[in-house]
C-alpha cells in the first residue's frame, strides 16, 4: 500500500520530491523497504506545506492587485467629496488619534455620551468611544486606546449581549465584552445589570431562564442572567405552548418544501383562530380585547420559501406585512411602477410599453391592444405594414376612450420628463394614474403591503435627481432582471396585519403573540472566505488548496457563528409578551436545522387547544362605508380652490447666460480685446469657454474663500488640474484649445484680487449661500430657490450679495439677464447692493437693488 501511494506520487508530477526522499533516506542508511514509508511521509509533509504557502502567497498576490483598485476607488471618493459609512468611522477613529488636540476639544464639546445597542458595536466603535470620552494614562500610551482611563461621567453604555446577532454586518460581541471588563477593572461599581423585564409574562420568561441558561453560559458566551418578570402571569390561558403540525409520512421522511407547507397551513389556520377570538389583555387601559391581527408575528430564522406562509395566510384572507422575505422585485405593484418608469424614461420602448398597458396597472386585453394598432393609419410606402405600438401614435385614431385617456396622460407625464426629478414626476404619475386607488380595490384588506411598496419605490428615486430618469430606469429595470433580494417597505397600518419578520429584523420589537415558523430548514453553510477579526487577516482558499491557518480561523468563526445562532433564538422567543407557539412535527428534523441549534424541550409543551376558536376573521374596525357623493366632493373642491392660491416658483441660478444653458462649445474671444474695458492688463491669450469651465472655476472660488484651498499659484494650479480631472475632462496647456488649469487658476486669482472682492474678503464674506424667499403678490405667490455665489454680511444681515461670471465674452443681453437674477436675489435677502464679477475679464458691475 505504501509502495502503491509512493507510486501515485510519482504519476501526478511529484517524482522530483519522491526520489529526493528515496535519496535522502537511502544517504541515512535506511532499509529500502522502509524507504517508501519515510519517503511517502516526507512528501507528503512536503508538498502539504507547499500547497499552503501557494495558497497564502496566491491569495496575498490577489489581494495586492485588489488594493490598486481600492486605492483607485478611495482616490475616486476624495476627489468628488464623498464618505461612505467605513469613511466616517475610520475618518472619526484616525481624527482622534492622530490628532491630540482635536480629541481633547472634541472631549470637551461631549461631556457625556450615551450609546445603546452597544452590543452591537464593533472594536472599532470601541475605541471612537474611548478615545473621546478617555484620557490616556501617560504621553506615552496615546496609540494604544485600551490604555486609556474613562473620565468619569463621561461614557454611558447600554447593551445586552444575549442579543448580540448581527455579526454578518461587522458587529463583534467581543468589543462588549472587552468594554465591560475594561470599565469594571477601573471601576467596580461602574457595570449594574438590569434583569427586569417589562414586556413578557412570567411564564414565557420562566420558559427563556431554564432553556437558555446554560447554552448563554457556555464558553466564550458573553454569560446569561436570569430574566425577572415585571407583569404576573395569566393564570387563564397558556403562556407557552406547542402547535401540532401533522406531516405525512406514510412516504417517508418528508421534504423541506411539503414541510413547510404543511407548516404554513397550520399555522395560518391558527392565526384565523386566534383573530377576533383570542383574548388579549390591554396594559393601558386594563381591560381585555380580542386579538387583531398584528398582534401576531411570524419570526423566521431565515428568508427561505416564505412566500409559502404568505400563501397560507392569504387564503383565509389575512393581511400580511412582511419585513422578512425578499421579493420586492416579484411583486406586482413593483413590476408596473417598473414598466410605467421605463416607458416615461424611453417612449421608444415598446416592449415596457406593451407590458404598462396589458399589466393590471391599466388592463388591456391582447385584442383590444390590437384593435389599437389596427385602426392606425397605415405608411403609404408600405401599406400592409402594421404600425409599431409606441406612445405617439395617432391618438384620433385611438376608438377606445380609456386607452385614449391613458395615452394622453402617458404622453403629457412624458414632455415633462426632463423637467423635472425622478422623483417629482413618478410622484404625479403614480397621482395621474390612480396607482394607489387601484391597489386599495385589487388588494382590499392587504392594500397596506402594496401601497408601502409604491412609497418604498418612491423612495429609490431620491439619489437620482441628477443622474436622471434614464439611470434610474436603468437601475430599476437590473434590479429586476437580476432578481436582487430587497425588503418590502413598512405598511403604515401594521396594526391590521400580521407582522412576518425574520428574527433578525424582530430585534427591538415586541408583540401579544409570537410564533416561530420556517425552523426545520437546513442552515445554510457558510462561505469560504473567513476574516480572522482578531488581527485582521482575510483566509480563502485558492483553487480549493487552503492558506496557512486557514482551518484553525474557520472552525473559530464557525463555532463563534454557532453561539451567535444560540442568541438569535433568545431574541425570537424575547419579543412575545403574552403567548409564545412553538410548532411541533410529527417527525424529527435534520441535526443541521435551526431548531436543532437549542433544545427548547418542544416535547414537554402543552398543545394548544384550538377548538376553542372559531375560524372567522371579523371586518376592520375602520372600515366605513364611503357616503361622499358627486356633489359632495365638488363642494368641498370648490371650497379649497377658493382657498389656495397660485404659486410661482422663480429659480434665477437655472437663468445662467449661454455658458449655464448647455455644453455647447464657446466662442473663443482674445483678452487682449478685453483690457481696455476690464481697466487691467493681461496677458495676450485666447480662452476657449465651456460650461464645465465655468463650474471648475465657480468650485475654486468657493474652495478659496472657506479656506480648503490654499490662495497660491501652485495650490490654484493644482486643485483646477484635480477638478478637471474629476469632470473626465482633458487638460489642455493652452487655454484656446480647451479647459486649462493655468488659465483658470490665473482668472481665479485675478477675481479674488479685485479691489472691491479683497475689501469684502477682510469683512464677513460667506461663499454659496442657500436662498429662499417667498412673496405675496396680490393673489399669487412668488417663491425664489436658488444659490448665490458669495453674500457679504454686516453686522450678522446680508450688505452685498456676488455673482461670478465665468463667461468669456458675454452679450450685452445676457449681462441684462445677470443683472435680474442679482436683483432677485437682492430682493429675497434684503439687500441692498449687488455685484457681478467677470471672472476672465476682471470686470465688475454694480446692481442696485
Amino acid at each position: 500500500t505504501d509502495k502503491g501511494k509512493f507510486r501515485a506520487y510519482q504519476k501526478q508530477g511529484k517524482w522530483v520530491a519522491a526520489d529526493a526522499a528515496v535519496g535522502l533516506a537511502q544517504a541515512d542508511g535506511v532499509r529500502m523497504s522502509d524507504a517508501s514509508k519515510q519517503s511517502y511521509q516526507l512528501c507528503s509533509q512536503a508538498f502539504t506545506r507547499l500547497r499552503e504557502n501557494a495558497s497564502s502567497i496566491a491569495l496575498g498576490l490577489l489581494i495586492e492587485e485588489v488594493r490598486t483598485v481600492i486605492d483607485r476607488f478611495q482616490s475616486y471618493k476624495r476627489s468628488v467629496a464623498r464618505l461612505d459609512f467605513d469613511d466616517l468611522i475610520f475618518a472619526a477613529r484616525d481624527l482622534l488619534r492622530n490628532h491630540d488636540n482635536v480629541r481633547k476639544l472634541l472631549g470637551k464639546k461631549f461631556t457625556n455620551v450615551l450609546v445603546d445597542e452597544f452590543q452591537d458595536t464593533d472594536p472599532l466603535q470601541s475605541e471612537i468611544f474611548w478615545r473621546l470620552c478617555g484620557d490616556p494614562v501617560s504621553e506615552n500610551s496615546l496609540e494604544d486606546w485600551r490604555q486609556f482611563t474613562i473620565r468619569s461621567g463621561a461614557l454611558f453604555l447600554v447593551g445586552d449581549p444575549k442579543q448580540a446577532i448581527y455579526r454578518f454586518r461587522g458587529a463583534d460581541v467581543s468589543a462588549y465584552v472587552e468594554a465591560r471588563r475594561a470599565l469594571s477593572e477601573q471601576d467596580s461599581k461602574s457595570v449594574i445589570s438590569i434583569s427586569t423585564n417589562f414586556r413578557s409574562q412570567a411564564p414565557i420568561l420562566e420558559f427563556v431562564n431554564s432553556r437558555f441558561k446554560d447554552p448563554l453560559s457556555s464558553d466564550q458566551q458573553p454569560g446569561f442572567i436570569s430574566l425577572n418578570p415585571f407583569k404576573e402571569g395569566n393564570t387563564e390561558q397558556l403562556c407557552v405552548a406547542a402547535l401540532d403540525v401533522s406531516l405525512d409520512i406514510s412516504n417517508g421522511k418528508v421534504k423541506a418544501d411539503a414541510w413547510r407547507d404543511t407548516e404554513a397551513d397550520a399555522v395560518a389556520d391558527l392565526c384565523a383562530r386566534l383573530i377576533g377570538s383570542y383574548q388579549l389583555k390591554d396594559h393601558k387601559s386594563g381591560n381585555s380585547r380580542v386579538c387583531k391581527p398584528g398582534d401576531i408575528a411570524l419570526l423566521a430564522p431565515s428568508g427561505s420559501d416564505l412566500w409559502r406562509y404568505e400563501s397560507a395566510l392569504e387564503k383565509y384572507g389575512i393581511p400580511v406585512a412582511t419585513q422578512a422575505g425578499k421579493g420586492l422585485y416579484k411583486r406586482q405593484e413593483i413590476q408596473d411602477l417598473i414598466a410605467l418608469t421605463a416607458v416615461l424614461a424611453d417612449s421608444r420602448d415598446t416592449l415596457a410599453l406593451g407590458a404598462l398597458l396589458r399589466g393590471p396597472l391599466v388592463g388591456l386585453t391582447e385584442e383590444e391592444l390590437l384593435d389599437i394598432v389596427w385602426d392606425q393609419p397605415r405608411d403609404p410606402n408600405d401599406p400592409d405594414a402594421l404600425p409599431r405600438l409606441n406612445l405617439y401614435i395617432d391618438l384620433e385614431a385611438i376608438k377606445n376612450p380609456y386607452a385614449r385617456d391613458i395615452f394622453e396622460k402617458l404622453r403629457s407625464l412624458r414632455k415633462g420628463a426632463q423637467a423635472t426629478t425622478p422623483h417629482a414626476l413618478l410622484s404625479k404619475a403614480i397621482d395621474v394614474l390612480r396607482v394607489r386607488p387601484i391597489l386599495n380595490l385589487r388588494h382590499g384588506k392587504q392594500a397596506e403591503r402594496a401601497l408601502s411598496n409604491v412609497d418604498l419605490f418612491l423612495s429609490f428615486t431620491r439619489p437620482y435627481s441628477g443622474r436622471g430618469l434614464r439611470a434610474f430606469s436603468e437601475a430599476m429595470r437590473q434590479a429586476w432582471e437580476d432578481e436582487n433580494r430587497q425588503a418590502e417597505g413598512r405598511p403604515d397600518a401594521q396594526e391590521e396585519a400580521i407582522a412576518l419578520y425574520t428574527m433578525h429584523a424582530s430585534k427591538g420589537l415586541e408583540w401579544p403573540i409570537v410564533i416561530p415558523i420556517n425552523a426545520a430548514t437546513v442552515i445554510k453553510a457558510a462561505g469560504s472566505e473567513v476574516l480572522d477579526r482578531a488581527d485582521d487577516r482575510f483566509y480563502r482558499p485558492i483553487f480549493k488548496i487552503t492558506p496557512t491557518g486557514y482551518d484553525e480561523i474557520k472552525e473559530q468563526e464557525k463555532s463563534e457563528l454557532e453561539r451567535e445562532r444560540v442568541r438569535l433564538w433568545y431574541v425570537a422567543t424575547t419579543r412575545a409578551k403574552e403567548l409564545l407557539i412553538i410548532p411541533r412535527a410529527n417527525q424529527d428534523a435534520v441535526s443541521n436545522s435551526w431548531i436543532k441549534i437549542v433544545d427548547l424541550a418542544v416535547s414537554d409543551l402543552p398543545p394548544i387547544d384550538l377548538s376553542q376558536f372559531s375560524v372567522e376573521i371579523p371586518p376592520r374596525e375602520d372600515e366605513n362605508q364611503n357616503i361622499q357623493t358627486r356633489e359632495v366632493f365638488a363642494e368641498e373642491a370648490g371650497r379649497l380652490a377658493q382657498l389656495s392660491h397660485p404659486i410661482v416658483w422663480l429659480s434665477p441660478s437655472k437663468h445662467d447666460g449661454v455658458e449655464g444653458d448647455s455644453d455647447q462649445e464657446m466662442p473663443i474671444i482674445s483678452i487682449s480685446d478685453l483690457e481696455e474695458e476690464a481697466g487691467v492688463v493681461m496677458p495676450n491669450t485666447e480662452i476657449k469657454g465651456s460650461i464645465k469651465r465655468g463650474l471648475i472655476i465657480h468650485k475654486l472660488l468657493e474652495e478659496v474663500l472657506t479656506g480648503e484651498t490654499l490662495e497660491n499659484s501652485e495650490n490654484l494650479t493644482s486643485r483646477a488640474h484635480e477638478l478637471i480631472v474629476s469632470l473626465n475632462e482633458t487638460h489642455h496647456d493652452v487655454a484656446a484649445e480647451g479647459i486649462s488649469a493655468d488659465e483658470i487658476a490665473s482668472s481665479c486669482s485675478l477675481a479674488l484680487n479685485l479691489p472691491e472682492i479683497q475689501e469684502l474678503r477682510r469683512g464677513d464674506l460667506r461663499p454659496e449661500i442657500s436662498i429662499y424667499a417667498s412673496d405675496l403678490k396680490g393673489s399669487i405667490e412668488q417663491i425664489t430657490s436658488g444659490f448665490a455665489d458669495a453674500i457679504a454680511y454686516k453686522d450678522g444681515s446680508p450688505e452685498i450679495v456676488i455673482d461670478w461670471k465665468s463667461d468669456v465674452s458675454p452679450s450685452a443681453n445676457t449681462i441684462e439677464s445677470y443683472k435680474g437674477q442679482v436683483k432677485a436675489y437682492l430682493s429675497a435677502v434684503g439687500a441692498k447692493k449687488g455685484l457681478l464679477v467677470f471672472v476672465t475679464s476682471g470686470k465688475t458691475i454694480n446692481v442696485n437693488c
